[in-house]
């Protein structure tokens, strides 16, 4: 893979592209923003540990870009990885086709972990594993036509934001069975979280705000949300 337009961006360069692949991110669901993810961090060398259990539905398609109809009925993590060594045969991905629990938690261990599962109580057993092993921990979600994002990493912010447990009345969102989804606003959410990992693994920095998302507004907001005192996940974390 030829990343010489990459190289030449003066905020990665030579020794960041480099950087990125020697690096492993851990996505968890392939739904609409993991599946786009996983093909912008594919594309652009980076090492995949995949995790999800589920089957490419039809009803799907319209936002899980990594997939086609001949797709339909197989398996997203199995197929995703076949998919992802085309785009670029010179990355590492894993996949594992199983639901995360409690039990098998030790399998998104990585330089990094991104959780896109839509699934806040699976949320909250990774974010209390990623404060407790000191993973840096991107999380997003969506609903309808609004997202969320909230980057959890206690070294690159000095100790200071929210973890997913701290503002967890603030992330939820009506079930999509309920409200439906606007098929941008998970390319959105694709864009930012893949930004965010990459300014992760470049140890560049990355806000400790709740980015709150609203494409149909075609509004974007930091939200300063404060660190919850008693909050016994992230406590001294």
């Amino acid at each position: 893979m030829d990343f010489t337009m990459q190289e030449l961006y003066k905020g990665v360069g030579e020794e960041g592209q480099k950087k990125l692949k020697n690096k492993t991110v851990t996505i968890i669901g392939l739904g609409g923003i993991g599946s786009t993810v996983l093909q912008i961090l594919a594309r652009n060398g980076v090492n995949l540990r995949i995790i999800d259990r589920g089957r490419i539905l039809e009803k799907d398609l319209p936002r899980q870009t990594l997939f086609r109809l001949d797709d339909v009925t197989k398996f997203k993590a199995k197929q995703a990885k076949k998919i992802l060594e085309e785009l670029n045969n010179e990355i590492n991905v894993k996949v594992f086709h199983e639901d995360l629990n409690k039990d098998n938690l030790f399998l998104i261990e990585s330089d990094l972990i991104v959780d896109l599962t839509n699934n806040l109580d699976i949320s909250i057993l990774i974010n209390k594993f990623a404060l407790e092993k000191r993973i840096p921990y991107i999380f997003a979600n969506f609903a309808g036509d609004k997202g969320h994002l909230l980057i959890v990493d206690r070294a690159q912010s000095k100790k200071k934001g929210p973890c997913v447990d701290c503002i967890k009345d603030r992330l939820k969102f009506e079930s999509l069975d309920d409200i439906g989804v606007y098929s941008p606003i998970t390319h959105m959410m694709a864009a930012l979280v893949a930004n965010a990992v990459f300014k992760n693994l470049l140890d560049i920095g990355n806000i400790t705000k709740l980015l709150s998302v609203d494409i149909m507004k075609t509004e974007i907001r930091h939200c300063t949300v404060e660190r919850d005192k008693k909050c016994e996940v992230c406590l001294g974390k």
